[in-house]
This record gives C-alpha cells, structure tokens and sequence, in this order.
C-alpha cells in the first residue's frame, strides 16, 4: 500500500521530468566518459612507449656521430692536405708563368742587340772575342733556363704524386665516411619522425582530456539533475497527507488487512517499509540512503579483510536501559520486574540479559558512552560476544 502510494506520489512530483530518460542519458554518458578515459589511458600509454623509442633513437645517433666524428675528422684533414697541396702547386705554376715572362723579355731585349734570329745574333758578332762572348751569353742563358725549368717541373710533379696519393686517400675513406653518415641521417630522421609523432599523440591527449572535461560536466551537471529530482520527488513522497497520520482509519472491510503507523526501521532512522517503497516506487540506492541518512557521504573502502558490524549500538559497554513504563528483565534464567524510571546497566560480564516491556505504550530509553540514543518500542537485548557488547532491539 505504501509502495502504490509513493509510487503516485512520485508521479505528481515528477511532473514532466522523465527520471528514466535522465538515468539513461547519464548511463550513456557515464559510458562515454568510460570510452575516453581508455582512450586517454591508451595515449598515455602510447605516448610514454614513443617517448622511450626517442630516448632510444637519440642514444643511436649519438653513438653513430660519435663513429662519424673521427672519420669525418680524417676526410677533413685529407681534404685540407689536398687543399694545400694544390695551393702550392697553383704557387708553382704562377712562379714558372712569371719565369717565362722573364724569359721572353730576355729574348725581346737580345733582340733588340741587332737581330731578330739567333744566327743572325751570332754571326752579326763584330770580332771573334765578340762571338764567343755572344755565345757564352747564350749558354748561360739557356743553362739558367733549362736549370729553373726543371726544377719548376720536378716541384710540380712532386706535389702532383702527392696530390693523387691524397686523392687516392680521400677516395678510398669516402665509402665509409658515406655509410657513417647514411646512419646519422638515419637516425636523425628517425628521431625528427618520432617527435613528429609524439607531437600528434600530446596534440590528441590535449583534445581527448578538454572532451573529457567536458563529458564530465555534462555528467555532473545530468547527475545533479537527477538528484535534485529524486530529492524533490522523496520529500514530496514524505511530505504526502497521511503518510505519517496519527490516527488510524476506519476498520478495514471484511476479507481484508489494513496496517496503520510506522516503524523504527533499524535503529538509526531507515524504516524498512519506507526504503522497501522508495525502491519500488524507482528510487536508486543513493536517494534511498541520502534520504534517510542525511549528512554522510559515500567512499570506496577496502572490505577484504576488514569486519563489518551492522548496527551502531554494539561496543565495550556499558550501556544503561530506563523504560517509562513496568518491564520486566530477564537474565541468567532469572527473570526481575522493572519499576518505571528505573535503570538497568547492560554490561559484557553479565552475559545475556533482556528487557522487555509489559505494556504497548512502554518505551525503553538507551543511553550510549555518548548519552541518550534513542526511544525504543518492543524488547532491548544486551548481548556480549567477543568482548564486545551488542544491543539489539
């Protein structure tokens, strides 16, 4: 009965607001949200191993420009030698090209002695004394020549050997020096394509984590919704005329039961048939428990090895029981009778005991470490176990 009741109630409260269709569109979310927070977990994973392929490829091209840096050195080196080489041969040359310049204004000043030809030079001789003088003139020129000239050419053939043997040294180092270098290349372009690639997967993470602020928003902002719903739709559902009337209805009909008050629930203000309506009526267990126990908060706890007590009235004791009414105390097969206003201590050392009322109107006060807890209808037990005292109403 009260399950149809709140279940009408919560239609009124409800009004146009569909909760099924709010708590499938947070379902989808919330999967969406599931979606990218994989995703993103697969970029990051992706992205730590490319990072560590890059920490890899730089520790290849560092040791391959290290195998490239005295080969590169040598080449270098070889090349400057060849450099040299024919800088000194081009110095040879300039030096010879300047000797014949010399020479042949020499020749152009011999001429000018009196003939344009070497016979007629020395048979132009005005005595013999001037003839032999013409011709040693002559040797001597020609002496200085031939000796200035072969030593131009020898000079120059002996940097022409060494500037092919450098040539041929240069050649034969070029192979290695090429592959040391393909490898550097390599592995620098191997290095450039990974960061390339890393650049796209943080660029992706950055888009994929503003979709995820996003999602999450949303999914607050529906969850919100939803709540402020299911709220509105319980206190609405407890606010109801007659939920909670003080007086019963008339008698039922023939054939039929009708129940009329409410009930403690388990001692810490959930009543049973309440929740039991609440669920019925298609509230979640997050609106049942905020409904009934306000204030508190939910966490994720580890229970694998821990215990559990359900209940709040269980400790090391003692705990004092007053009833406003007669009861009677029933302990170690002994059963006292109970004067109104007065207390009963429940304590672990005196085992089983229990309390119960001789009348319906009778309530039974339990005092905590804490003070007084609660108004009890029916029997209080004290039951120790394990050092620990349990009260249970």
């Amino acid at each position: 009965m009260l399950a149809l009741l709140l279940l009408a109630i919560t239609a009124q409260a409800a009004g146009a607001v569909d909760p099924n269709a709010l708590a499938d569109k947070l379902a989808r979310l919330q999967n969406q949200q599931a979606q990218q927070q994989a995703q993103l977990q697969a970029l990051e994973q992706q992205q730590q191993e490319v990072r560590q392929s890059i920490e890899s490829l730089t520790a290849q091209l560092s040791v391959q420009s290290a195998a490239l840096a005295p080969v590169a050195a040598q080449a270098q080196a070889l090349q400057a030698q060849l450099d040299a080489t024919q800088a000194r041969i081009d110095a040879d040359q300039r030096s010879y090209q300047s000797h014949v310049r010399s020479f042949q204004a020499d020749l152009r000043r011999l001429y000018a002695l009196g003939s344009r030809r070497w016979a007629d030079f020395l048979f132009s001789a005005r005595s013999f004394t001037d003839l032999l003088d013409r011709v040693a003139y002559l040797d001597v020129f020609a002496m200085n020549e031939a000796q200035v000239a072969s030593r131009l050419r020898a000079e120059r053939d002996q940097l022409d050997t060494r500037r092919h043997a450098l040539a041929r040294e240069r050649q034969a180092l070029q192979p290695l020096l090429d592959s040391l270098q393909a490898r550097v290349d390599a592995a620098s372009g191997a290095v450039g394509a990974a960061a390339a690639y890393d650049s796209r997967l943080d660029a992706a993470r950055r888009n994929l984590l503003i979709a995820l602020a996003g999602t999450a928003a949303q999914t607050r902002a529906l969850q919100t919704a939803l709540d402020n719903y299911q709220q509105q739709a319980v206190q609405d559902a407890l606010r109801h005329p007659g939920s909670y009337g003080t007086t019963c209805p008339p008698a039922a009909p023939a054939g039929s039961v009708r129940l009329c008050g409410h009930g403690w629930g388990h001692g810490v203000g959930l009543g049973q048939w309440g929740a039991k309506g609440m669920a019925l009526a298609g509230f979640s267990y997050r609106a049942i428990d905020q409904q009934f126990y306000r204030h508190t908060s939910w966490t994720t706890v580890d229970t694998a090895n821990t215990l559990i007590h359900v209940g709040v009235l269980w400790g090391a004791g003692p705990y004092r029981v007053s009833a406003n009414g007669p009861a009677i105390l029933s302990s170690g097969g002994r059963t006292t009778t109970i004067a109104a206003g007065q207390v009963i201590t429940l304590t672990t050392a005196a085992g089983v005991e229990k309390i119960t009322p001789l009348s319906p109107s009778t309530r039974l006060a339990v005092y905590g470490p804490r003070g007084l807890y609660h108004h009890y209808r029916g029997s209080i037990v004290g039951q120790p176990s394990g050092g620990i005292l349990y009260v249970i109403n």
